[in-house]
């Protein structure tokens, strides 16, 4: 009888073909990839929607300057708003163009490994959330040092009727 859990022996069992796990692994990072690709397009578009609004704003203001040399000042303000809108306008497309590229390539990987794609999302999700709890504890040395401590401190308890009377120390010269 063995004592491996069932989830164990099945994931081995599609384990044992590596060239579905490559694909399996290659299915994960470009479905992670599309997902921090989505997450990017969100704040791009955020930041793409304000310096549209900041170039606005600087060219309404402009607009509005009655001076000659005001409105020298202003222009050169709508000219550097209007190179970072389109520099974040550039941002955005090149990101899209990585998330389309990304959906692309799920796709196909998806229709070559077909049930087997969302086994493998999961396998890889339950190995790296175990390697990230190691990785997370960062203090080795401290946890080297660490002592145990033979007596809880949180732990609300008599300490004369554990130790006989020595105020929570053990007596050690007399035998209990």
């Amino acid at each position: 009888m063995s004592t491996e859990p069932e989830e164990i022996r099945e994931l081995a069992a599609i384990l044992e073909s590596d060239d579905l796990w490559v694909r399996g692994k290659v299915y994960v990072q470009f479905k992670r990839a599309l997902e921090e690709s989505e997450m990017k397009i969100a704040e791009l578009e955020q930041r793409v929607a304000r310096a549209r609004y900041k170039h606005e704003i600087a060219r309404r203001i402009h607009a509005k300057a009655t001076d000659e040399e005001t409105r020298k000042d202003w222009e050169i303000q709508v000219i550097v708003a209007h190179d970072m809108m389109v520099m974040e306008e550039a941002h955005l497309e090149e990101e899209t163009e990585r998330a389309d590229y990304c959906r692309t390539m799920l796709a196909e990987i998806e229709a070559d490994l077909g049930d087997k794609a969302r086994q493998y999302e999961e396998i890889l999700d339950a190995v790296e959330w175990a390697e990230e709890a190691w990785e997370d504890f960062e203090d080795w040395e401290e946890w080297d040092d660490w002592e145990f401590d033979r007596w809880d401190e949180d732990e609300d308890w008599d300490e004369d009727e554990d130790f006989g009377g020595n105020g929570g120390r053990p007596d050690l010269e007399s035998p209990r």
